[in-house]
């Protein structure tokens, strides 16, 4: 999935990303050019899934 001059994997690779956020930055990138509001809903998955993870790790409890 490239945008512009860079692919988005090389970008996720070069920020260290992880594996859940890594995930969001390619469905974000990527939904103009194919997948459009299911790749946003993908993308709003693993980044609820990730504000879960960092919830836990700092001993936030959610409030739903």
């Amino acid at each position: 999935y490239k945008r512009g001059k860079i692919e988005v994997w090389d970008f996720i690779e070069d920020q260290g990303l992880g594996f859940l956020d890594g995930n969001v930055i390619k469905y974000i990138c990527r939904q103009r050019g194919k997948g459009g509001l299911i790749d946003l809903r993908k993308a709003k998955v693993y980044l609820e899934k990730l504000i879960s993870e960092e919830e836990k790790k700092n001993g936030i409890q959610k409030h739903d």
